[in-house]
């Protein structure tokens, strides 16, 4: 970087400066490296979002000039530490950088419209002015006249049906399927398919919403046995077959895996298994849920595996936990569904029906969720079977009913089908 002149309305420098100084901040948000004119400030920010955790400044530095040596000096380092006095304002300036980013944006499919109206370059520049009002928009706090005014509308003219879809009996008893600003916890003791059971969430609201982007954070299996599974989910064939599928894999079968994976190849859908830290978890959902054009689902299993560095005390990194992802359901307005693990306890019980007490730290998990669930093995005597009884116990739910739904789990397919 070339010495300059001090540019005190230029975000770039500012930005850079709070990053530096606390990196800990990229974690309050997402900031795209597109938005920076310098490509060495993208290099930089385009780093950090990579980082697996906790950096200090000097280990910031050191670990950019040794992955990208040469594109930052001793001296640009040094003019970022000049650019600010303080980080209080660190939210402004980033808005300010997404702002300039989308104006500049649409001033250039303005132009390019100018010079070629073309059909191509008149959407482009819809696009670009749409993005540029989004990011110039503030949040602000809905008054009562304006949840009023909502509610009249409502009233005469119905709800909006904006909920993800999945099984129909789930979608009346949640209130019109996977809602807009709502957590749902769904528990279970290991062994009776709780992961299974995201899955075929997965494949169900994808089947009615193909457009829909939907993220799975996998902290129990890899991509591939998850991608495993949605294969079996959607063929219906034994998930033990796609371990050495060119051997065990009939010429028919092997044709229908390949149709299921053009299928799901075409989704909006991501899987991850080496996000283990609850910053990396929300940051990603923000970034997906704000590129997501056609709605947002957000699978996290599960809760117990979720690292929460800030905190040593596992209480607390529970609460730290559903907390976050609470405010990023309103906030986003998305919904989330997170699995949990269920307390020994019950296994010495006369009656095996969970209650909300059997929630691991169920304090936190029962206040910060819209709805909890649970699935348990409601037959006991087929309990080991391949074909078995497994039933989903809302136990609670703020916007809707509580209910029992009673699935036919086919265990070697990892299929649930509502058992009618």
């Amino acid at each position: 970087m070339t010495k300059k002149l001090y540019d005190p309305s230029n975000p770039e420098p500012h930005v850079m400066y709070g990053l530096y100084t606390k990196p800990e901040l990229i974690k309050s948000e997402w900031i795209d490296p597109k938005w920076f004119n310098s490509q060495q400030y993208a290099a930089v920010v385009a780093y950090m979002n990579k980082l697996p955790g906790d950096v200090d400044t000097l280990e910031l530095q050191d670990g950019f000039d040794t992955a990208h040596p040469g594109v930052m000096s001793a001296a640009d380092w040094q003019y970022i530490m000049t650019s600010d006095f303080g980080t209080s304002r660190f939210d402004w300036w980033v808005g300010k950088l997404k702002r300039d980013y989308f104006r500049s944006q649409l001033i250039k499919a303005a132009q390019a419209y100018s010079e070629e109206p073309s059909e191509d370059n008149l959407t482009a520049m819809m696009v670009a002015s749409q993005n540029a009002t989004a990011a110039s928009q503030t949040v602000t706090e809905s008054t009562i006249a304006d949840l009023a005014a909502d509610m009249e509308d409502k009233m005469i003219h119905g709800a909006a049906d904006n909920g993800i879809k999945t099984y129909f009996t789930l979608n009346n008893i949640l209130g019109g399927g996977l809602m807009p600003g709502r957590l749902l916890t769904i528990g279970a003791r290991p062994g009776v398919g709780k992961s299974a059971f995201a899955v075929n969430l997965i494949v169900e609201a994808l089947k009615q919403q193909p457009e829909l982007t939907v993220d799975m954070f996998s902290l129990e299996m890899s991509n591939a046995e998850n991608y495993n599974r949605l294969l079996a989910c959607k063929t219906g064939i034994s998930a033990g077959k796609f371990i050495n599928p060119q051997k065990s894999l009939s010429d028919a079968e092997k044709v229908e895996v390949e149709k299921a994976g053009n299928v799901l190849k075409d989704y909006h859908l991501q899987l991850y298994d080496k996000q283990v830290e609850l910053p990396q978890i929300v940051k990603t959902m923000r970034q997906r849920a704000a590129d997501a054009d056609k709605g947002y689902l957000a699978i996290v299993d599960y809760l117990g595996l979720i690292g929460v560095r800030s905190q040593s005390d596992r209480r607390l990194q529970i609460e730290e936990i559903t907390r976050q992802f609470k405010v990023l359901t309103n906030e986003l307005g998305i919904p989330i569904v997170l699995l949990s693990q269920l307390s020994r306890g019950i296994e010495n019980r006369q009656d095996k029906q969970p209650v909300l007490s059997d929630l691991r730290e169920s304090g936190s998990i029962e206040q910060d969720s819209n709805a909890v669930g649970f699935l348990w093995n409601s037959d006991r005597q087929n309990e080991k079977s391949d074909i078995r009884t497994v039933t989903l116990t809302i136990a609670k739910n703020r916007e809707g009913a509580l209910g029992s739904i009673d699935f036919r789990f086919f265990a070697p397919k990892l299929q649930f089908k509502v058992a009618y």
